[in-house]
């Protein structure tokens, strides 16, 4: 967060007083650090042990135009899961051949797009998929490179929605029936088995799920390559999480990585999301009403859940930051929450949160990724800003979506 400061009793964002930018635009809305966007990717560009290596923002976590762009001009690719993400990855500049393409249930337009569009990769997840995609890629008489996304059953400390490398998930191909695969993919002539891809789940603060499936895929490795096949991909994923309180151990990750993986004629391929945006921005909110009751203080946002899900449906927690701070702290438990008509639209309850008036701003932090990609109409509520701080200047690079046009649809 240390591009989102307190100056006095300002809270900043770069050099720009965020209560300026409340003076002109409604709330709720994003609003994005571009300088902290370059700093999460240069972290990456730094840890990284092998010079053959591809970087992938995973556009799900956040798949604004401007930060893409923005993203692309850093050097990244892209990870995908819908032609709509893979075209957005286009648009904003991104080569296809610096695109994989993840996801458990790609149709058959999906993949010829891919294919036709010159994707690095397809990481597929059932044999049946397998024979899809050695089907399209024959009729437009195009060999195609797939990695083998496999399932190695290691169940991390996280939420347990957002778990995907466990047995009883829906991702990847059981261990057990990869050998098999590799040994019958002479049977599929118009697709490459360029190597294996992985990802576990989401975030992962702990580092021990992490080695224990690069342990468990590098056995796998051995095993298929003492057959005379040759993996020339490893696809890691992504996963990292964030967390104001506890530092992820990023350069043990990478470390970890180049142990088990890392071979001069090998590419490794990152998958991160969160870990290049999730910290990189700000929800802001306007309190609207202050509710008292006998036990609690309920303080009124007109942020909710359709504009920031995770707390809702993960219980997420992120810090909440008044825009102007004060010294004088509330005797009662305050619970901050939403409009929305849903006991779980709620952010936070504190018990020394500042003293707050209606009229006044929030911050909720850690808001970049899975926020505006997860957004929805609920309640018939328009789509809200986003805005990108560079410096002392913003620029809007969403507009709030106009409550006419969402009627009219």
């Amino acid at each position: 967060m240390s591009n989102f400061q307190y100056r006095g009793e300002n809270l900043t964002c770069e050099n720009l007083e965020i209560d300026s930018i409340t003076r002109d635009l409604e709330t709720p809305f994003y609003c994005y650090s571009s300088k902290k966007i370059r700093e999460n990717i240069n972290k990456y560009k730094n840890n990284l042990k092998n010079s053959n290596s591809k970087i992938c923002f995973a556009l799900k976590a956040n798949s604004n135009l401007e930060l893409i762009k923005l993203i692309a001009q850093q050097g990244l690719g892209a990870d995908v899961v819908s032609m709509g993400e893979f075209r957005k990855a286009l648009k904003a500049g991104i080569s296809g051949k610096d695109i994989v393409f993840s996801g458990v249930g790609k149709t058959e337009k999906e993949i010829e797009f891919a294919i036709k569009n010159h994707c690095f990769q397809i990481n597929a997840e059932s044999l049946s998929e397998i024979k899809k995609i050695n089907g399209i890629a024959q009729n437009l008489n195009i060999k195609q490179n797939i990695g083998i996304r496999i399932n190695p059953d290691v169940k991390p400390d996280t939420h347990s929605k957002i778990t995907t490398g466990s047995i009883e998930n829906k991702f990847g191909i059981p261990i057990s029936e990869v050998k098999n695969l590799f040994n019958q993919s002479n049977l599929f002539e118009n697709l490459n088995f360029n190597g294996l891809a992985f990802h576990i789940g989401s975030q992962i603060m702990k580092l021990e799920p992490f080695e224990e499936a690069c342990k468990i895929t590098n056995q796998l490795v051995k095993e298929i390559e003492n057959n005379d096949f040759k993996i020339k991909t490893i696809d890691v994923g992504g996963g990292i999480g964030i967390d104001d309180d506890e530092e992820f151990q990023f350069e043990n990750y990478f470390n970890l990585i180049d142990l088990y993986f890392a071979k001069k004629d090998r590419m490794i391929i990152f998958e991160p999301g969160r870990t290049i945006i999730g910290n990189t921005a700000l929800l802001i909110s306007k309190i609207l009403y202050i509710k008292e009751t006998e036990d609690k203080i309920f303080v009124v946002i007109d942020a909710g859940m359709n504009d920031f899900m995770r707390p809702a449906l993960y219980g997420a927690v992120h810090d909440i930051l008044p825009i102007l701070k004060s010294s004088s702290i509330e005797k009662k438990t305050i619970e901050i929450v939403g409009p929305i008509c849903e006991t779980s639209d709620k952010f936070l309850t504190s018990d020394n949160f500042q003293n707050v008036n209606e009229g006044d701003f929030i911050a909720i932090s850690n808001a970049g990724a899975y926020g505006s990609s997860m957004s929805s109409n609920y309640n018939i509520r328009p789509n809200i800003a986003e805005v990108l701080v560079n410096d002392n200047k913003f620029s809007i690079i969403r507009k709030r979506q106009s409550l006419e046009d969402l009627i009219n649809q």
